[in-house]
């Protein structure tokens, strides 16, 4: 079930909601982990005892690092239940890409496992791995009841796809402290973040996912420079509204249950840098990798210089193989780790006196990314070359395929603008604008409300009529 369907939105969630403000607050967090438990198993219902089981492991281990004395048991206990997550992350994931590879270097036919991904299984362990070292270096402050790490772990509006929020972070709601005030604030808060991440999501990214389908599921050889740039372009956008509208949602359904959530989003197109792009884009992720990763192999605090780029190579090759079980996936990785690597040995575009230089890099970085997308969207590394080859050294004067790019840009016109404009924080400016004037801002707000509320309306109606795609991380 996805968190965007209608069955979610009037029946599930109401439900839910429904049962969890009426529960005695004594017992909130255990009804709320039975309703995360239970979306889990509409979402994944043949993994449901796994899930249980590989939860139940997570907290006894968590609670048994917590409890221990004697350093070399912590220790233990905390490589083992890193290995543990590492080791269900890695069969369920990349088995069948060891084994192709096994199979193409050596000629052999192993067969294939074939194994379905559980429901967000990269999230689940990157948040049990970050439990488990929070708890080991004491930076987590586990209180009583293990029913709150649990949830932690579980909670269903983050299971999904992130953000990637930390145990200290998922602090027991307001309302149960006595802030009425605070709580019913946080509530229309997370109400209005919601709507604004579903209309993301089905008005703009599923809007702009017919383009991509069409264009990258064609044969590469009847393509045009103009054909390929389209889809490319509108592959990064569809994957910003896509991935940051469920971010939005998540937020917000964190919000309606009590308990305030990181951001993951910070309008990642408008960076200066390679670098400063993954300071804006699943920011969530970046600081794991950073908190988890980058800093305990030395960080950039190491004496000799190589090992700063040993650590970073090593991280971005994670990150790379973290998204997918497939050799684009690790190219797109490293691409991020030279273009980075170039970035802290030049300086730039620090380094920059002048204003132009500083916009053509920034063109430079968003054409770098842009297809950097186009290889984390094909299927194989070899198809994404050949894209890209299109892109930038096609000569063929394929009348059809403009012809269809000019088609595709009307039809879409209304579309494709609004995603360009709503990559910049228009709404912020004009709030910026508006703020010293009190009544111009209750007008806008009021306004802002009606129009959120109208465009939620339009894509039930897009949804209902089964213009919609599932979520680009959903198999995370």
């Amino acid at each position: 079930m996805s968190i965007y369907s209608v069955l979610f939105l009037f029946f599930f969630l109401p439900i839910a909601l429904a049962v969890y403000y009426l529960a005695d607050d004594r017992i909130k967090e255990y009804v709320l982990l039975f309703i995360s438990l239970f979306f889990y198993a509409i979402g994944s219902l043949e993994y449901i005892v796994k899930f249980l089981f590989c939860l139940a492991v997570n907290v006894f281990i968590g609670r048994s690092i917590h409890a221990a004395v004697n350093k070399m048991t912590k220790r233990l206990l905390f490589v083992l239940g890193v290995l543990f997550n590492a080791g269900v992350l890695i069969y369920y994931k990349y088995s069948d890409f060891v084994v192709e590879n096994i199979n193409t270097v050596s000629g052999t036919h192993l067969p294939l496992f074939q194994l379905a991904l559980p429901l967000g299984i990269s999230f689940f362990t990157f948040k049990s791995i970050s439990y488990l070292t929070d708890i080991y270096t004491q930076k987590a402050v586990l209180n009583d009841n293990p029913v709150h790490d649990a949830l932690y772990l579980s909670f269903f509006p983050q299971i999904q796809s992130g953000p990637l929020t930390r145990y200290n972070d998922m602090v027991f709601p307001a309302e149960l402290k006595g802030q009425k005030s605070a709580s019913f604030t946080l509530f229309s808060d997370g109400v209005f973040r919601f709507l604004i991440g579903f209309n993301k999501k089905v008005l703009l990214a599923d809007v702009l996912s017919k383009i991509t389908t069409e264009i990258f599921s064609s044969p590469v050889e009847s393509c045009t420079a103009s054909y390929a740039w389209l889809g490319s372009v509108c592959y990064s956008l569809q994957l910003f509204f896509d991935f940051a509208g469920y971010s939005d949602m998540a937020i917000g359904l964190s919000e309606m249950f009590g308990y305030q959530c990181m951001e993951n989003f910070h309008y990642p197109y408008l960076t200066e840098s390679v670098s400063g792009f993954w300071r804006r884009w699943h920011i969530s992720l970046s600081e794991w990798f950073r908190d988890y990763i980058y800093i305990p192999l030395g960080g950039s605090r190491c004496k000799n210089k190589l090992l700063v780029y040993r650590n970073l190579f090593v991280v971005w090759l994670l990150t790379g193989i973290w998204h997918g079980a497939s050799w684009n996936f690790v190219f797109w990785g490293l691409g991020y780790f030279v273009l980075i690597s170039f970035e802290r040995m030049t300086k730039f575009p620090q380094r920059f006196k002048h204003r132009y230089s500083r916009i053509l890099y920034r063109v430079f970085t968003l054409i770098f990314i842009n297809c950097q997308w186009v290889i984390f969207r094909s299927k194989t590394l070899e198809s994404g070359f050949q894209f890209l080859k299109v892109m930038f050294f096609n000569r063929q004067n394929d009348t059809t395929a403009d012809l269809r790019t000019g088609v595709l840009l009307k039809e879409y016109s209304v579309f494709l603008l609004a995603a360009v404009l709503f990559c910049f924080p228009v709404a912020k400016w004009i709030e910026g604008r508006l703020r010293p004037r009190k009544k111009l801002s209750v007008v806008y707000e009021a306004l802002a409300a009606v129009v959120t509320l109208g465009l939620f309306v339009c894509a039930i109606s897009f949804i209902v009529a089964g213009n919609n795609n599932p979520f680009a991380y959903a198999n995370f």
